[in-house]
């Protein structure tokens, strides 16, 4: 205990009189504003709760109803349909009269045993000795009269969009609505040889005669469809999952109801096709709230009925399917997200919040055979309900909020005065400590005097290390501040790509070219090429002149050193195209340059004395870097690279072997390339022909000592690209070897005499 009030004092003793005063009052204001916010908040959401509830069960039991009157008679009419098909009221063996109209409201329905014990004593139509169980129901009833009666069922019952009868057999007839109230029936008829498809088209009403159309190609056979199946397994009444309705591509659910003979066998069955569109529009009128959506979902998470009918049918490859609830729209995410919140809670009742609304949702299973598996959803903005009361609520608690800001507004106002400029300045100082000096950042202003100075030191100090930067390179400085050490004389031995350019014929260029104009362009060609290397993590270690040292792996270790110098190299090679071109254009000399790249072990750090030094690297790899770019002018290229650093990149680049060389003062050849492109770019056929023929002449003539097949390569190479420096000395040395060979212990080196 007393440990604690030590730190109680001490909180305070380090704090000002007005902080104290502020934070006390601040406290207080903040204790009464959430005890009254609270308090309404609480209210408010209990009457909201009430009223929502009830209005939202009220569109639920509307949406119950709807649905429950507009599915239940198909059933009833399935059931009664097949019962009448049992009883023979379609049998055309019970030896009535035909009607004379076509009418479908002068058929009268024939009552007859139409499914019986012994149907081998039955009379049989004209010309027919099967049994109705080889050829099916269809061929013993009268077919006319049940056409006009599914015709007449389909028309009384506005709901439905097709009635469908098939058999064991295949037999199949189905009357169906089309566009303006006409009516087409298709019957799949097995019964003769070959078996037909046949289409009545009653297209100038019932009293006109229909339009048949007659084919022999049946594709279609009802007793695979799922309203078949379903029916016969269950030996009842049968709904199908919702499906597209193929004609008007809408959803639509199938009522079946098996047909059973004497032996309570299944013979056939009748189905109702039920369009679900009328629901939908059901919806689309009703209201809940101002902007809330009633929809009905199954347990598929397919949306069954929606306001906006065209949502909830999409195209999925070649066929349409029933819409998911996450593929409505990204409108209407809100509504996707009301079942998920539902799965995600278990709860039938969700509040939820999608884009910064708040919204209400209820979830109700349907109930009925149809829809014991189907949901009626609600969802709805939380402002539609309580729209006015939650505008108050608002109002107190932004009326009590005003009151808590007016309150801290001057005291903040005088802390804010002294911190921001701080803060600031803060943040300045860390940008320097991580050398960070590159924004144009305006100085920070305040009106206390002690600040203002600080600020102008800061501005001081900035420029200061803006001017180091150009001599030293930022990436060192950097590093140096990361692990916290000093500056000091030494170096260590690791892996990188050293990287030289030179100017060819630089010195001639200076003689003719005045000193000022020079320094511009000089400026303008280092200026792109630093900015190329820097981009690609590269180190300048110096200006030699005209010539370009730069070095990749250090300070900041890079493991792919040589695949970002060979990246660096080829940019300054193009940019340097660009360059010439424009500089040809102003009648400017141009600066043709050569690079050398070369990657091994090197030594790096600093060089020099306790009062000057130079960030560097020594060694081998140095040298040999240095003498790889002078060697360009004995092959006539621009950018070779050795074999160390090819091993590093070749999964990236295009090279074409030049040579095996061993530079001046050394005696172990080193193989060099010189780089093309990258793999997978575009480049030129001919750059391409080029490197696949010289590289086949290098490799499997010239090293060979296959003299005559080398000379006839190089010759065919130069006189297809005489520009080409390497192919001519290759034929040179060709003629050569040819009048005295080197002999069995050639090595296949080249060693130039000269750097």
């Amino acid at each position: 205990m007393p440990k604690k009030t030590k730190q109680n004092r001490s909180f305070y003793q380090n704090r000002s009189f007005g902080l104290y005063i502020f934070t006390s009052i601040v406290s207080l204001l903040i204790i009464t504003v959430v005890a009254i916010v609270g308090y309404i908040w609480y209210q408010y959401s209990k009457a909201l709760s009430e009223i929502s509830a009830v209005q939202m069960s009220q569109a639920t039991e509307m949406v119950k109803e709807k649905v429950t009157n507009y599915l239940s008679p198909a059933p009833v009419m399935a059931k009664l349909s097949t019962q009448i098909l049992r009883g023979g009221g379609f049998d055309r063996r019970s030896g009535h009269p035909e009607p004379q109209s076509d009418k479908p409201s002068d058929k009268a329905i024939k009552l007859g045993p139409l499914i019986v014990d012994n149907p081998e004593t039955e009379v049989r139509p004209d010309n027919r000795n099967d049994a109705y169980g080889q050829s099916g129901v269809l061929s013993i009833i009268d077919r006319d009269l049940l056409e006009h009666y599914g015709i007449d069922l389909i028309r009384a019952f506005p709901q439905l969009a097709m009635a469908n009868i098939g058999d064991e057999q295949g037999n199949f007839m189905m009357p169906k609505k089309v566009s303006g109230n006409k009516i087409h029936t298709k019957i799949i008829d097995w019964s003769v040889t070959p078996a037909t498809v046949t289409w009545k088209k009653y297209e100038n009403g019932d009293n006109a005669p229909p339009t048949i159309e007659t084919t022999e190609e049946v594709k279609y056979d009802p007793r695979g469809r799922p309203w078949y199946m379903g029916a016969k397994k269950e030996r009842g009444s049968y709904w199908t999952d919702v499906y597209i309705f193929y004609s008007d591509q809408s959803l639509g659910i199938t009522t079946a109801y098996p047909i059973f003979d004497s032996d309570d066998r299944v013979v056939g069955v009748f189905s109702l096709d039920i369009a679900l569109i009328e629901i939908s529009r059901f919806l689309q009128k009703l209201t809940v709230g101002k902007t809330g959506i009633v929809y009905i979902i199954n347990k598929k998470k397919e949306v069954i009925a929606y306001p906006d009918p065209s949502r909830i049918v999409k195209k999925q490859g070649k066929k349409l399917v029933p819409a998911k609830i996450d593929q409505l729209g990204e409108d209407l995410a809100w509504v996707t997200a009301s079942f998920q919140e539902h799965e995600d809670t278990f709860t039938d009742r969700v509040e939820f919040e999608s884009g910064g609304e708040r919204y209400l949702a209820s979830f109700t299973n349907l109930g009925g055979e149809f829809g014991s598996k189907w949901k009626i959803g609600v969802v709805v903005p939380e402002d539609d309900f309580l729209g006015p009361l939650i505008h108050m609520r608002r109002v107190v608690v932004l009326i009590t909020l005003a009151v808590l800001i007016f309150s801290v507004f001057i005291a903040r106002m005088i802390s804010s005065g002294i911190s921001k400029p701080i803060m600031e300045l803060t943040e300045e100082t860390k940008k320097i400590e991580n050398f960070e000096i590159d924004d144009d950042a305006p100085p920070v202003k305040s009106s206390i005097m002690e600040i203002q100075l600080m600020s102008n030191s800061m501005v001081s100090m900035k420029k200061g290390l803006k001017a180091f930067e150009k001599y030293v390179p930022s990436t060192l400085v950097r590093e140096l501040i990361r692990t916290g050490e000093e500056a000091k004389l030494g170096g260590k031995k690791v892996d990188l790509s050293i990287f030289f350019s030179d100017i060819q014929g630089f010195t001639t260029i200076s003689e003719k070219v005045p000193p000022e104009s020079l320094m511009i362009q000089l400026f303008e060609y280092n200026n792109e090429l630093t900015n190329i290397i820097i981009d690609e993590k590269g180190t300048i270690d110096k200006y030699i002149g005209d010539a370009i040292m730069a070095f990749w792996g250090a300070p900041i270790k890079n493991e792919k050193h040589a695949l970002s110098a060979c990246n660096a190299a080829l940019a300054c090679h193009r940019k340097l195209d660009e360059l010439n071109r424009k500089w040809g254009n102003e009648g400017k000399e141009l600066f043709i340059t050569r690079f050398g790249i070369h990657s091994g072990p090197t030594i790096v750090g600093n060089m020099g004395s306790d009062e000057r030094m130079n960030y560097s690297v020594l060694g081998d790899s140095v040298n040999l870097a240095s003498r790889i770019e002078g060697i360009n002018k004995t092959y006539g290229t621009r950018l070779i690279i050795t074999q160390a650093t090819y091993n590093e990149v070749s999964d990236h680049f295009l090279v074409r072997p030049l040579d095996l060389v061993a530079v001046k003062g050394k005696k172990q050849g080193v193989k060099i390339y010189e780089l093309i492109g990258k793999k997978g770019e575009k480049l030129p056929r001919e750059i391409l022909e080029l490197r696949e023929m010289f590289t086949r002449g290098f490799e499997e003539a010239y090293l060979k000592q296959k003299w005559d097949d080398a000379m006839d390569i190089f010759t065919t190479i130069h006189k297809k690209f005489p520009s080409d420096g390497a192919a001519k000395l290759y034929v040179q040395r060709c003629i050569e070897f040819r009048k005295s060979p080197p002999g069995k212990g050639w090595d296949g080196i080249y060693r130039p005499k000269t750097k």
